[in-house]
């Protein structure tokens, strides 16, 4: 079967790890996710079976939301609760209003440095790897966005924060950030992501209960036209055919400019650009 499912992941594995036991559920080794959550981490996985990982390039991108633990007074090498602990420092007293006040700070565009510990690549190896080697190398900022941010609880010396963000921004490091304004660092202490794009935590299915269902698990798939958010252009047989084929072909359908989709028949055909002349721009193609 070809869909995506959205995973409830557990704390203690990596996302590698889901997509190995998903491998396992669905027999079939053509598995892939979208968006790595750390080991400690829980919560949205988008993984996509057989031609689902195809539609993964258009998911990863998508606006993320998390509710995060920052624990004050404590910073870690890894910027969360299984690194190395660096420095302790005691907590200020700190008023509900004043870390609102730090919190909103942080909306908006912004240059942020990602963790030494992380799977971006220098020179084909990931970060983390120089790390671990002791290696000393520098990160480069990128920019990312923080659309919201909402204080949900503080219980000292942990303060606890729902995030809406773009893709690629490392909470580690934001926790980083609000901890040193705050005045005394802190490290990640605890992360839940609660929605990937439109796939939301109360849509996701616990990897346990995937592991249950046995050969039923598709009854919980996605269909990959259902997945993508998408504009939708309906095309006929022929030319969903040239389409599967690798011809060219020029679109008469009106479109509204930008990524659409090309369905047959309810099934996804194509995701494509519209480009001079009408000329499609076929961006992925996907056989039945």
């Amino acid at each position: 079967m070809d869909g995506i499912l959205v995973i409830d992941k557990p704390k203690g594995i990596t996302s590698h790890d889901v997509v190995s036991s998903v491998r396992r559920i669905a027999l079939t080794r053509k598995v892939g996710h979208a968006g790595t959550l750390d080991p400690f981490a829980t919560g949205v996985l988008v993984v996509g079976l057989n031609q689902g990982t195809k539609a993964l390039t258009f998911l990863t991108g998508d606006e993320k939301e998390y509710e995060a633990t920052l624990r004050l007074g404590i910073e870690t090498d890894t910027l969360d609760r299984d690194g190395r602990v660096l420095t302790k420092t005691p907590c200020p007293d700190i008023s509900y209003e004043y870390v609102e006040k730090v919190l909103n700070s942080f909306v908006g565009r912004q240059e942020q440095i990602p963790p030494r510990f992380s799977a971006i690549k220098k020179d084909g190896v990931p970060f983390y790897k120089l790390a671990r080697k002791g290696f000393d190398f520098e990160v480069p900022a990128r920019e990312i966005e923080i659309y919201g941010m909402t204080l949900l609880n503080i219980t000292l010396p942990d303060v606890s924060f729902r995030v809406r963000c773009s893709s690629g921004t490392y909470v580690r490091s934001l926790a980083r950030d609000i901890g040193i304004k705050i005045g005394c660092g802190g490290h990640l202490e605890a992360l839940r992501r609660v929605r990937s794009g439109r796939f939301t935590i109360g849509t996701a299915v616990p990897l346990d209960r995937l592991k249950e269902m046995g050969s039923s698990w598709s009854e919980v798939a996605v269909g990959l036209r259902e997945a993508l958010s998408l504009p939708e252009v309906e095309i006929d047989s022929e030319k969903a055919g040239m389409i599967r084929m690798g011809k060219s072909l020029t679109l008469d359908e009106t479109t509204s400019g930008g990524m659409f989709m090309l369905t047959y028949n309810k099934e996804l055909v194509a995701v494509a650009e519209a480009g001079e002349n009408r000329k499609l721009h076929l961006l992925r193609v996907f056989n039945p």
